[in-house]
């Protein structure tokens, strides 16, 4: 059976990474997700920034509208793009 999905789409530097997000709780989990992912790698460092560290440090402590902030404010750096995307999943 194939269905239509939405997607979220991670381009990263090794390859992409890929959640359905085809729910709330999905969509919650795909993000916080991808920035734990991104934060893993280094993306997200302190700055002399101090409502980016604040932002940082709610984020971290999994504050979803911090989270979607951080990723929306800097989706299209170099390794930190993703998209939202309409497939076709195969179950």
């Amino acid at each position: 059976m194939v269905k239509q999905n939405n997607v979220l789409v991670y381009h990263g530097k090794h390859g992409d990474e890929y959640w359905i997000v085809d729910t709330p709780g999905r969509v919650v989990g795909a993000v916080k997700a991808l920035f734990k992912l991104l934060d893993d790698m280094g993306c997200y460092e302190e700055s002399g920034n101090q409502r980016f560290n604040r932002l940082l440090a709610e984020a971290r402590s999994e504050n979803l509208p911090c989270i979607q902030a951080i990723l929306e404010s800097r989706n299209g750096y170099e390794y930190e793009s993703w998209d939202l995307v309409r497939a076709e999943i195969v179950e």
